[in-house]
């Protein structure tokens, strides 16, 4: 069914993670539809390779990838898309610049009214250092002051913003992190107040911030990715906090970040690609000679992935050699399920295997209420058979104890006569009296009766 699909449309959406590599697989995929999501890593090679050996590009003839937060360049390789016609990565947080190969192939042609007043490049994305309200032609070209921000394609913005200064970016971080809520109210910032002199931040000789530790202080809200411009920058510890939102990809324009602790927040999605492959941070890539490579550079070292935790919420990439330092374990609770960088995990492990805590809690009361309902109906079933033995024994001793009746017969007339003799009478003519020989006596009431005393026992 996949090979036949033509159209894939998951626009608009909240969408988290990479694009799969398993888009390969469509091998009839003519639109491919993920704007406006919010993807991180680098468009991948199967859009146009194709999935497995020997494969063939995808027959795309619209990409529209606008506004995540993609890192990484543009490849040179979506040129080698026979039909693509649309190509749209502008709005994402790709740097570099837009290869040769692409601007000669015309893309995107349907929605530039004067392609000759514009470069053939802008019409698929604006270079860095300009800006563009959609990030397409046309494009205005900014006065170069080191903005970082001005390194990605395709930014999105009416007018060149003037590079931000570290005062401003910590004013926004304190008011992106409700700073006025925090739990130690000694660490308030005052609006335009020197770095310096902020509680938790600490600078160099210069005047540089170079550290930023505020752990357990109740900030919530998004990560603000204008901290990775603090180009001094090398301890940033926010952890155990309620922080929101991703990972800033821009935490690799930091040459100098090497302790990034953001364990034990409610930060979702992935940690970006670009990111995971930065030397220096927390030790990525950095260890003795013979250490596995997938252990010198791994996400899990910027901090644990979702499903996954470790007491210090990333992994610790080895110190000495044929020793794993701390790995990522995996973990079922709801938490590690939702966020990265968990630093606990309430799963329990019973004979080397890991069950959540709730699934342990909720089975306890579902094998509690069982075995009372079981209880309860074996219980029953005990009285019931009890009662069905009692009466089966009530009935055993009333006919054992019982004679046979005798026929009735009238006081005056012989026990033993000849048929012709004897007067007949129906049951009903006869009453049982209250005697205690059990007397006998005619419904018509006369005074005639049958003794009985000598034939039958005492009833008692």
């Amino acid at each position: 069914v996949l090979k036949n699909l033509k159209y894939f449309d998951l626009g608009y959406n909240l969408l988290t993670g990479t694009i799969p590599n398993n888009i390969g697989n469509f091998a009839s995929l003519q639109g491919l539809f993920l704007e406006n999501n919010r993807l991180v890593g680098t468009i991948p090679k199967v859009l146009y390779r194709g999935s497995g050996i020997g494969a063939n590009p995808l027959p795309l003839v619209q990409l529209f990838l606008q506004g995540n937060m993609l890192s990484g360049t543009l490849p040179s390789g979506l040129a080698e898309l026979p039909n693509l016609k649309e190509l749209y990565v502008d709005g994402n947080k790709l740097t570099g610049t837009v290869p040769p190969n692409i601007c000669n192939k015309g893309l995107n042609e349907v929605f530039i009214n004067d392609e000759s007043q514009h470069d053939k490049c802008d019409n698929v994305v604006c270079p860095a250092n300009s800006i563009s309200l959609e990030g397409v032609a046309p494009c205005t070209r900014c006065e170069e002051d080191g903005s970082a921000f001005r390194k990605y394609l395709g930014q999105r913005d009416s007018e060149c913003r003037p590079k931000m200064s570290e005062t401003e970016i910590l004013d926004l971080f304190f008011d992106h992190m409700h700073g006025d809520e925090w739990l130690d109210k000694t660490y308030s910032w005052e609006a335009g107040s020197p770095p310096c002199l902020r509680p938790g931040v600490g600078c160099s000789d210069s005047g540089k911030v170079t550290s930023i530790i505020l752990p357990s202080l109740g900030l919530r809200g998004p990560l603000i990715p204008e901290l990775g411009f603090l180009g001094e920058l090398h301890t940033l510890d926010l952890s155990n906090n309620f922080i929101t939102g991703f990972v800033p990809s821009e935490f690799r324009f930091v040459d100098k970040l090497i302790d990034f602790d953001i364990r034990g927040n409610e930060i979702q999605g992935v940690i970006p690609v670009l990111l995971c492959i930065t030397d220096g941070i927390n030790s990525n890539g950095i260890g003795p000679e013979g250490t596995k490579f997938d252990l010198l550079y791994t996400c899990d070292n910027i901090a644990c992935a979702r499903g996954t935790y470790s007491e210090f919420g990333r992994a610790v990439v080895p110190t000495e050699e044929d020793v794993d330092g701390t790995q990522c374990m995996p973990c079922y609770d709801d938490e590690a399920n939702y966020f990265v960088g968990r630093d606990s995990c309430t799963d329990i492990s019973i004979a080397g295997l890991q069950f959540r805590q709730d699934d342990i809690r909720h089975g306890v009361v579902y094998t509690i209420f069982a075995l009372f309902t079981s209880a309860f109906i074996i219980h029953l079933v005990i009285l019931a058979r009890r009662r069905k033995k009692y009466v089966m024994s009530g009935n055993d001793s009333s006919s054992h104890h019982q004679n046979p009746p005798l026929p009735l017969q009238r006081q005056d007339s012989p026990l033993s006569v000849d048929n012709d003799e004897y007067e007949e009478y129906s049951d009903d003519d006869w009453t049982a009296a209250e005697s205690e020989t059990g007397t006998l006596a005619k419904k018509d009431g006369r005074n005639t009766a049958i003794e009985l005393t000598e034939r039958l026992p005492t009833i008692t």
